[in-house]
């Protein structure tokens, strides 16, 4: 017969097997699910803010090009006039010279601009054309493209011209090849329309390595990397692949890749393909000319850091199960409330509470068990929280970003919805940073937005600061910081006009600012709020502008 202490030591190692299997098991299927949410979080982040820059700078190309549009419909005189008064036409077309050269000399990337008529009713070479001759020379005045040389219908020569005109908006033309510039450029034309018939088009070409070079600056994982096909997946920047191949014709293994990158989807979850027999993962975003930017990873890479994990754990669990065993043999009882106490823990696990603290602690092997066990699920923890740091903070300037902005917003709006708080916003953005960028290098630049920002973190000491843009800031103001907003305003400025003292003139910084406060009557929504901040902000920094340009007058 065996032994009461025989069948409560063999009791308490079933016992304690089960609970290693619970304790190994959670932990195993928590640690999968977390580390493969949070892969695609960061792929997507990375993918996210990528796209996002490259966004930005179209948006910059699109803005010089409407620019120079409403420039010539607001100066034309009329339609009848341009098509019968030659002479009208050459004046028209010398005003416009100045500024399209000057909207071209500050738009990233452009090598060439044009203004054109429809060949309809004027000449066939009316119009101006500035282009760079090399990319490092200045614009110069060259003949433009003779339209009665070409069919209507010849796209390599004049589809600039004729496609935004049939689409009857503005268009991103499909990058191509420069032969005199040896380059590949893309190309945003807008047409112009008077009294219902067409008069023309405006149109900008860039330089299409300042978006290649965006794509290829991505990096993550040990290989991973971005690449940019069209909406067909045709390759338009691929570290391996060749300009405008189509992806299926390299690999017949990546038809579901290319459908996938059609279709336009992108979310949270990660797409799973195979290319040239390596297993990838894909997040991928559309941007806003068509293009789709795509950062990928090798599964074998992704899956590393959990793998390691996942062997953390199982050599943890070895170890723990050997000490409970050893332990259980010799001191029977003492085991008791340990194990209960780690059995608790495992359930916490399970449920994905990873906040726990083991209190029993005893001077032997079963002790031995629960530090090993705290230390894991400590490691796990700080794991976690290290990749939401990636995800949330701004790698610049330290303070919060985007994304976290849009929780602290999606918060907001459920407080809204619930009741009525109390908040307001301000928005920050630091005045002609462009110009110190092309004058002093945008290292100078990242340390005045760094400087900003400790300026902005200062005045706001008990609200969280965002970085929203490349040069913008988002504060919310709740609690104390809300009903002193005006106060920490001044101090903001004082701080400012402080900082000025003590560098050169040409330093200065400059802040223009907007605070809108919630008004639950108005607001509906919490965009709304920060519409109203970012139009004071906008507003502020048109009045900066005008005391300076006074102040110059008045000099």
């Amino acid at each position: 017969m065996k032994s009461i202490q025989t069948k409560f030591i063999i009791l308490i190692l079933s016992c304690i097997l089960i609970c290693s299997t619970v304790i190994g098991g959670a932990g195993i299927i928590n640690a999968e699910k977390v580390v493969d949410e949070d892969t695609a979080q960061m792929m997507n982040y990375s993918c996210s803010e990528k796209a996002g820059e490259m966004d930005a700078l179209l948006s910059r190309i699109e803005q010089s090009v409407k620019t120079l549009t409403d420039y010539t419909n607001e100066h034309l005189a009329g339609i009848e006039r341009l098509k019968n008064d030659s002479a009208y036409l050459d004046e028209f077309t010398k005003q416009l010279e100045s500024v399209a050269v000057n909207a071209a000399n500050n738009t990233e990337g452009a090598v060439a601009v044009y203004v054109r008529y429809n060949p309809d009713f004027t000449p066939p070479t009316s119009g101006l054309l500035w282009s760079k001759t090399n990319l490092n020379g200045s614009f110069q005045q060259l003949v433009p493209t003779d339209f009665s040389k070409y069919s209507s219908t010849d796209v390599e020569h004049v589809g600039w011209y004729y496609i935004p005109v049939k689409n009857g908006k503005a268009s991103w033309l499909a990058p191509y090849s420069n032969e005199n510039l040896n380059i590949q450029m893309i190309s945003y034309v807008i047409p112009i329309y008077k009294e219902n018939e067409t008069v023309g088009v405006v149109g900008m070409d860039i330089d299409f390595t300042v978006i290649k070079d965006m794509v290829n600056d991505v990096r993550i994982y040990d290989s991973g990397y971005a690449f940019l096909t069209d909406d067909k997946g045709n390759i338009m920047c691929h570290k391996t692949y060749p300009f405008e191949s189509p992806m299926v014709s390299v690999d017949k293994s990546l038809v579901q890749l290319v459908d996938e990158l059609k279709n336009g989807t992108s979310g949270s979850s990660l797409f799973s393909y195979e290319n040239d027999g390596v297993k990838k993962k894909m997040a991928f975003r559309t941007l806003r000319n068509g293009m789709r930017l795509a950062v990928t990873a090798p599964f074998s890479e992704i899956d590393k850091s959990k793998n390691q994990l996942l062997l953390q754990i199982l050599i943890s669990l070895a170890v723990i199960s050997t000490l409970a065993v050893f332990v259980t043999v010799l001191i029977t009882r003492r085991m008791v409330k340990p194990l209960k106490e780690l059995n608790t823990a495992a359930k916490k696990i399970a449920a994905g509470d990873l906040s726990i603290s083991l209190t029993q602690q005893t001077k032997d092997e079963v002790g031995a068990l629960s530090d090993s066990f705290q230390q894991t699920v400590n490691h796990l923890q700080k794991y976690i929280d290290y990749i939401n740091s990636l995800a949330y903070r701004d790698a610049l300037t330290g303070v919060k970003n985007k994304t976290a902005y849009k929780e602290t917003e999606r918060r907001l709006e459920e407080q809204m919805r619930q009741g009525h708080p109390e908040f307001a916003i301000v928005v920050l953005d630091i005045n002609d940073l462009k110009q110190v960028n092309d004058s002093f290098g945008h290292d100078f630049g990242d340390m005045l937005i760094i400087d900003a920002c400790k300026l902005i973190c200062k005045s706001f000491t008990h609200s969280p600061v965002y970085r929203v843009g490349g040069d913008e800031f988002a504060v919310i103001l709740e609690g104390s910081d809300y009903v002193n907003y005006k106060e920490l305003l001044e101090n903001f400025q004082a701080a400012i006009e402080e900082y000025n003292k003590h560098i050169n003139q040409e330093n200065h910084l400059s802040i223009a600012r907007g605070i809108a406060v919630y008004n639950s009557s108005t607001d509906l929504v919490f965009s709304n709020v920060f519409k109203r901040a970012d139009d004071a902000m906008y507003q502020n920094k048109a009045d900066m502008k005008r005391r300076c340009v006074r102040a110059d007058y008045d000099s």
